[in-house]
C-alpha cells in the first residue's frame, strides 16, 4: 500500500480527531474563546498588579496615601441623607485618617490588637478603619443593626480592646459594658466618635492630633487589615480575617477588569461594614481615585435621584436592592441618569432582563463570592442568570469545582475506592469548593479569628490526596460551557433583606423567649422576593406558647431582618438518628395554611405581633399583592 503524503496524513489525522470528539473542542473554542480569553487576560493583569504591591510591600494605607497625594482636592466621598449631604475630599480623608492613627498610637495601642467599629453609614466612617490599619491595629467592622447578645458576641469573638461607636448607638453599646468586661476578662474602652456627655468622647482629642502621616513602616502586605463578619453556613457571626493582600485583590478587581475608569463615579447603597461596600466598591476609590456616592440608609425612592444629581456612572447592587428598585413607581430620574454599568450579586433571573430594559443599563456585572472565601467568579458578558463561570479552556487559572454532598448531613459524598470527593456532572447541583494555595492572593483562605470555625470551612482530599479546599457552603450548578448558576445555600444560614441569617442564633433566641423549648428555624421561598423569609417551627402540642408575647421577646434581641416572618406551632419535631432536629421536611411544607393546617402565624410589623395567617393572606403573598 502506498504511503500517505504529508498533506494526506494531516487530513486523516484531522478527520480521526474530529471523529473522536475534536469537534466538541472546536465548539468550545467558538462558544467560549472570546469570553475566556478576555477575562483571563484581565485576570492575569489583576494578578500582576497585586504582585507589584507584594514586591513593594505596599499596604492599603500606602496606596491610599499615594492616591490622596495625587488627587488632594477631588471629592472622595459624598454621603446623602434626609438633611442634605456631607462631603470629604481625598486630602480631608487622609488628614482625618492620620489623626486617628496618631491618637491610638499615642494611647498605647499596638499592632495586632483589635478595635470594634460600631457605626451607621457616615462620611468619615472609613477614616477610622484606615487610620487604625495604618498602625497595625485591626478594626472589626460590626453590623450596626445588631443588639444585645448578637452585638456582644461579635465584639467578644474578635477579642476587641475597645469599641468606637457613633452617638446614635450609644445606648446599644453602653448596656453591654459589664458583660463585655466579664467575658473578655479585662476592661474594654467604649469610645464615642461624637461629642457626647453620655460616654467617653474622643472626637476633640482626635481633631487635635497632627494630620501628617507616620513615616515608620508598621504594617506589611500580608498583615491583617480588618475583620468583617460573616455568618457563613453555620453558627453565630464569625470574624473573617481580611488581609491587605486580599483587600487589594478585591479593590483592584473592577479597575483591572476594565469595568471601571478613573473618572467614574461609584454609587454604593450598602452598609459600610458590608464586604461589597467596603472592599469591592470603596477599594477602587482608595487605590484608583474614583469618587464614591453613598447614602446613610438605603432608599429605593432616592436611588435614581442620587445617581442623577451626582453624575453616577457605575452603581452597586445586591439582589434585594435590585428588586426594590424594580418595584418602585416610575420616575423621571430612572431615564435621565448616566449609569452605564451596575455590579453586584443576587440579581434574580426572573427580573434580570426586565430590570435592564426598564432602567436602560447597558452592562450588568454579576459577581459571586464570599467575604472570606476563595471561590470568587464573575459574569461580565451579560449572561442572564449566571453568577460567573469556570473557564473550560483555562481551568488551571482558578481551580474551582462542584462536588456532591449529602442533602441531609451536607457532608461530601466520597468515592468508596479512592476516598476522594465525587465531582458533579454538568447540570447537576453541588457545593462549590476552591483549592487552597497558601500565600496566593486569590486562592488562599485566611480563615476566622475563631480557629475552630476555620477548620469547619476546609475540606480535605477533594480531587487528590492531601489537597485542601475552601467550602463555600453554597449549592450551584454548572452547564457545559462553564457558566455557574446559584441554586441554594447549604448549612444553617439563609439570606433575607440582603443579610445572612444564622438559624442557630435565631433558634437560641426563640427558645429562650418560649420557655427553652426546642425549635427549628429555616428559610422559605416567597415568589418575587430575594432570598428566603425566616420561619420558625415550635413544638407546642397543648398550645401553651404565649403568641402575644413572641414579638415582644424577639424585637429587642434580634435585628429586623433576622426576626422570623412566619411561625408555626406543631405537635412535635422529628429527630434524626443522632438526635438532630429535622427541618428539611418542615421547610418543604412551607407556610400554606391549607397544606399545613392552622397554627401558622405571620408577623405583622405594623401591629408588632404575630397573627394567624389566613388563606386569603397566603394567596395575596403568593400573587404578589402582599409584599415584604
Amino acid at each position: 500500500m502506498a504511503s500517505l503524503s504529508s498533506s494526506q496524513a494531516v487530513s486523516v489525522t484531522l478527520v480521526l480527531w474530529l471523529l473522536l470528539g475534536g469537534y466538541h473542542t472546536l465548539y468550545l473554542i467558538w462558544a467560549t474563546g472570546k469570553r475566556d480569553t478576555q477575562v483571563v487576560t484581565r485576570f492575569i493583569h489583576l494578578l500582576w498588579v497585586n504582585f507589584k504591591a507584594k514586591w513593594r510591600n505596599q499596604t492599603v494605607g500606602d496606596l491610599f496615601l499615594k492616591t490622596a497625594e495625587r488627587l488632594p482636592d477631588k471629592v472622595m466621598i459624598t454621603l446623602c441623607h434626609e438633611e442634605g449631604e456631607d462631603k470629604m475630599t481625598f486630602r480631608e480623608v487622609k488628614d482625618m485618617s492620620c489623626r486617628v492613627a496618631r491618637y491610638f498610637l499615642d494611647q498605647g495601642y499596638k499592632k495586632g490588637e483589635v478595635v470594634a467599629l460600631v457605626m451607621e453609614n457616615r462620611v468619615d466612617y472609613c477614616c477610622y478603619w484606615i487610620g487604625l490599619s495604618m498602625i497595625g491595629v485591626i478594626p472589626a467592622l460590626v453590623n450596626s443593626n445588631l443588639r444585645q447578645q448578637s452585638l456582644l458576641h461579635t465584639i467578644n469573638v474578635a477579642k476587641a480592646r475597645a469599641v468606637i461607636f457613633s452617638s446614635e448607638l450609644t445606648s446599644a453599646v453602653l448596656e453591654l459594658e459589664s458583660s463585655l468586661a466579664s467575658q473578655l476578662g479585662q476592661q474594654i474602652s467604649l469610645l464615642c466618635a461624637d461629642n457626647t456627655k453620655e460616654a467617653i468622647s474622643i472626637h476633640s482629642d482626635i481633631l487635635a492630633m497632627p494630620s501628617t502621616h507616620i513615616e515608620e513602616k508598621m504594617v506589611n502586605y500580608n498583615d491583617s487589615l480588618f475583620y468583617i463578619y460573616t455568618s457563613g453556613t453555620t453558627g453565630l457571626p464569625k470574624a473573617a480575617i481580611i488581609t491587605h493582600s486580599r483587600y487589594l485583590f478585591a479593590s483592584y478587581c473592577l479597575f483591572c477588569m476594565g469595568l471601571a475608569k478613573q473618572n467614574d463615579v461609584l454609587y454604593s447603597a450598602l452598609p459600610m461594614y458590608h464586604t461589597a461596600g467596603a472592599a469591592v466598591c470603596f477599594g477602587n476609590v482608595l487605590t484608583e481615585g474614583l469618587s464614591l456616592v453613598a447614602r446613610r440608609k438605603f432608599s429605593a425612592s432616592h436611588f435614581w435621584k442620587d445617581c442623577t444629581n451626582h453624575g453616577v456612572t457605575c452603581a452597586q447592587y445586591i439582589g434585594e436592592i435590585a428588586r426594590y428598585l424594580y418595584a418602585t413607581p416610575e420616575c423621571p430620574e430612572e431615564k435621565r441618569h448616566s449609569v452605564r454599568m451596575m455590579f453586584g450579586n443576587g440579581l434574580r433571573p426572573q427580573i434580570w432582563q426586565k430590570f435592564v430594559d426598564r432602567f436602560n443599563i447597558k452592562q450588568i456585572n454579576e459577581f459571586y463570592g464570599s467575604t472570606e472565601g476563595n471561590c470568587s467568579v464573575g459574569n461580565f458578558s451579560n449572561k442572564v442568570g449566571a453568577v460567573g463561570f469556570v473557564s473550560v479552556l483555562f481551568p488551571f487559572l482558578l481551580p474551582l469545582g462542584l462536588v456532591k454532598v449529602d442533602e441531609d448531613t451536607r457532608e461530601p459524598i466520597r468515592d468508596p475506592v479512592t476516598g476522594l470527593c465525587v465531582p458533579c456532572e454538568f447540570g447537576e447541583p453541588g457545593e462549590l469548593v476552591g483549592k487552597i494555595e497558601r500565600g496566593h492572593p486569590v486562592r488562599d483562605f485566611q480563615g476566622y479569628a475563631d480557629k475552630e470555625a476555620t477548620k469547619k470551612k476546609v475540606m480535605k482530599d477533594v480531587w487528590r490526596k492531601g489537597d485542601l479546599c475552601f467550602r463555600s457552603g453554597d449549592i450551584l450548578m454548572m452547564d457545559s460551557l462553564g457558566w455557574l448558576y446559584f441554586k441554594d445555600r447549604a448549612g444553617d444560614t439563609f439570606r433575607w433583606k440582603g443579610e445572612n441569617v444564622s438559624t442557630m442564633e435565631v433558634e437560641a433566641t426563640v427558645s429562650a423567649v418560649v420557655g427553652l423549648r426546642d425549635c427549628v428555624v429555616y428559610g422559605v421561598e416567597i415568589p418575587g422576593t430575594e432570598g428566603r423569609a425566616g420561619m420558625v417551627a415550635i413544638p407546642d402540642p397543648e398550645r401553651k406558647v404565649e403568641v402575644s408575647k413572641l414579638y415582644e421577646g424577639l424585637a429587642d434581641k434580634l435585628p429586623a431582618y433576622a426576626r422570623p416572618v412566619f411561625a408555626r406551632l406543631v405537635d412535635k419535631i422529628d429527630v434524626t438518628a443522632t438526635y438532630k432536629l429535622k427541618k428539611r421536611d418542615l421547610q418543604s411544607q412551607g407556610f400554606n395554611p391549607e397544606m399545613v393546617g392552622d397554627g401558622v402565624l405571620m408577623l405583622d410589623a405594623k401591629q408588632k405581633k404575630y397573627l394567624p395567617l389566613t388563606q386569603e393572606q397566603y394567596n395575596n403573598i403568593i400573587n404578589g399583592n402582599l409584599r415584604f
